[in-house]
């Protein structure tokens, strides 16, 4: 369980840096340890399936990380 004092911790981060840091942990996690179910499994596969047919309509992620910062305050 996560300690009352780390949570303080991470409240002293600016909302850019509590994102990155969702990101770092995000990051340490293999793909056994994020279940997924049929339902998001077939929404993969229909965003994957558009993605191939329309190339043009997406972004790369890099761009949407820049775009997201540039909103924060």
């Amino acid at each position: 369980m996560i300690n009352d004092a780390l949570i303080s911790q991470v409240k002293t981060l600016s909302v850019a840096e509590r994102i990155e840091l969702i990101g770092a942990v995000w990051e340490t996690l293999s793909p056994d340890d994020v279940p997924v179910s049929e339902e998001e499994k077939v929404l993969l596969d229909t965003r994957l399936a558009d993605m191939e047919l329309n190339p043009g309509d997406q972004s790369l992620w890099s761009e949407v990380q820049a775009r997201l910062k540039r909103q924060l305050p």
